[in-house]
């Protein structure tokens, strides 16, 4: 009787027993985390910062090709978030063809050939999003971040005069110390003492040289806006009207030039222009506005069709040389 009740006590002081296999790693954990409850300490597993990123799980719309290497370069932190945005190797290498490699990439930017929002940077995993303007001075060329109608990144070639602007949307305006008014931007940029009639969501055109608010394009219903998130990202429409849904999102709905409409989170939308006869920068080639896939495949086979004309008149001239 007495041995029976004393088993049956160590039963009860025993702690639970881990549901994973002894031999594996994870029920070590589980058994250090249970034997530090049961001593009333406290137990932290902590997770080491993020520096790789594998190519499988890089954004899609980078459009990186899944054999041609195991890893793809990381973004560092900046005031793009890693989904949106495109690090600067990427688009040396993969979009603009100025390079064959990562190591030369780094050759261009650490040479400070580069420059980001007239900036130079000499970092090649410095982060490029939306709206950030591009100048290359020895190739000449200006490039604006857009994105297509299927949600992916577009390098809209720019003059020299549209190269100094830029469209930013207002995140937030607040208060700092000594009762400052202060503005947020989309891609990070702090100014002080904003013109008071700005609201938040509002879109501001700033001079890239100095940093100066130039204009104000109000959010409101009848601007052009372009979509920034979501399945419609890279759409341009005009707003209709926005639902207020206090708790949850609110909700735009837009309508394009050829009169479909659509709806997305209000957060997602980004006013460019009070009209679409008056969009102060170059838009993509579709110009916002979804194309029918009938259409596309014939635009497709249009284009395949004069390529296989260019390259037979090449090789023609080729022979005639000889």
């Amino acid at each position: 009787m007495l041995l029976s009740f004393f088993f049956f006590f160590l039963m009860i002081r025993r702690p639970p027993r881990s549901p994973l296999s002894s031999s594996s790693a994870a029920s070590d954990v589980y058994k250090r985390q249970v034997s530090t409850q049961s001593t009333g300490s406290l137990y932290f597993i902590v997770r080491m910062a993020r520096k790789h990123l594998k190519r499988l799980f890089a954004p899609k719309d980078w459009m990186l090709s899944k054999l041609t290497g195991v890893f793809a370069p990381r973004p560092r932190a900046g005031a793009h978030k890693i989904r949106e945005c495109m690090p600067l190797a990427v688009i040396l290498r993969n979009r603009l063809k100025y390079a064959l490699n990562y190591k030369e990439t780094q050759m261009i930017v650490r040479q400070g050939l580069v420059k980001v929002d007239g900036r130079a940077r000499i970092d090649a995993k410095y982060p490029a999003g939306f709206m950030d303007v591009l100048e290359i001075p020895k190739t000449n060329d200006r490039i604006r971040m857009l994105y297509d109608v299927k949600g992916r990144f577009e390098m809209v070639r720019l003059s020299e005069e549209e190269a100094k602007i830029k469209l930013c949307k207002v995140v937030n305006i607040w208060t700092t110390s000594h009762r400052t008014p202060m503005l947020t931007t989309h891609d990070g940029r702090r100014i002080r003492f904003p013109d008071p009639k700005i609201n938040r969501n509002d879109t501001i055109i700033i001079d890239v040289a100095t940093g100066a608010i130039q204009s104000t394009l109000k959010a409101r219903i009848g601007a052009i806006a372009m979509i920034t998130g979501g399945s419609n990202r890279g759409l341009v429409g005009e707003i209709l009207s926005v639902e207020r849904h206090p708790g949850s999102f609110d909700i735009a709905r837009l309508r394009d030039k050829q009169g479909n409409e659509f709806a997305t989170r209000n957060n997602n939308v980004f006013v460019i222009s009070n009209s679409f006869d008056s969009i102060p920068i170059t838009m993509p080639r579709a110009q916002g506005q979804r194309i029918n896939k009938i259409e596309e495949r014939e635009q497709k086979l249009i284009a395949a069709e004069e390529r296989k004309i260019n390259k037979g008149n090449k090789k023609s001239k080729k022979s005639k040389k000889n």
